[in-house]
C-alpha cells in the first residue's frame, strides 16, 4: 500500500488569492479496495477526501513560495456526490479562500475549496482548514 495521493500539478495560477488544479490517477491494486463496505473497484470517499485535502496542502506550498506548509485540521463542510472507481483519472480543483502570513513567518491558518471530477462527473466538493507552519526546519 502506497497511499499516494497525488500524481501532479495540471496547472497553478496565483490570480486571486490562488488555484491549483492536481490529478491522481487510482491504482487498481491498492488494499483500501479489497473491503465489504463498497464495490472492489470504487475508491473510497476517505481516500477521495485524503486527496483533496494533499491538493489543499500543495496549494498552500504554492501560494507561498514554498515557505509555509499545510496541515489539515478541519473539515468544514464535504458533499460526496458520485463514486470514483479504480484506474479513472480524477482532477482536483483547490482555490484558496484566505490565508493568513504567506510569508512564512508565523503560524496561521487557511481555508480552501476544491471540487474533484472525473471527465466531467463532479465526485466531491470540500472546504478544508489549515494549520500553515513556516517550512523553515521542517524540510
Amino acid at each position: 500500500m502506497k497511499f499516494r495521493f497525488l500524481d501532479g500539478i495540471v496547472s497553478s495560477s496565483l490570480e486571486g488569492e490562488g488555484k491549483v488544479v492536481t490529478h491522481v490517477t487510482f491504482p487498481q491494486v491498492e488494499d483500501y479496495l479489497a473491503t465489504p463496505f463498497h464495490s472492489p473497484s470504487q475508491v473510497p470517499f476517505t481516500i477521495v477526501l485524503e486527496a483533496m485535502a494533499a491538493s489543499g496542502g500543495r496549494l498552500i506550498e504554492v501560494v507561498s513560495r514554498e515557505k509555509v506548509v499545510g496541515f489539515m485540521i478541519k473539515i468544514d463542510e464535504v458533499n460526496f456526490r458520485a463514486p470514483v472507481s479504480a484506474g479513472e483519472r480524477m482532477l482536483v480543483h483547490s482555490e484558496l479562500l484566505g490565508m493568513q502570513d504567506k510569508n512564512g513567518q508565523k503560524v496561521g491558518f487557511a481555508r480552501i475549496w476544491n471540487q474533484a471530477v472525473v471527465e466531467d462527473r463532479v465526485i466531491a466538493e470540500a472546504r478544508i482548514a489549515f494549520l500553515c507552519v513556516p517550512a523553515k526546519g521542517l524540510r
